[in-house]
């Protein structure tokens, strides 16, 4: 009984973590700018580095106009829009 609980606790343990990180969204900042952006934008090639968004915007980094990430998209951003 006690191993069956102890098996039952550590699913538990791991389905709560898992939809934690799912919750949580990645995107992409530079050092200079104060944007912060989809990991596929076309505006930011190089010299990015990954944050939460929580974290980027506690940071007063707000979101970029071209690639338009915002907390209501999933982990998974959209594929930025080319320029013709």
């Amino acid at each position: 009984m006690k191993k069956l609980f102890k098996v039952a606790l550590f699913v538990l343990a791991m389905m709560a973590f898992t939809a934690y990180e799912s919750m949580a969204q990645t995107v992409y900042v530079t050092d200079k700018g104060k944007k912060y952006h989809a990991k596929n934008c076309d505006l930011v090639k190089t010299g990015k580095k990954g944050m939460e968004l929580t974290e980027a915007t506690k940071a007063g980094y707000g979101p970029c106009g071209h690639c338009k990430v915002d907390a209501a998209e999933t982990k998974k951003a959209a594929p930025a829009k080319k320029k013709k």
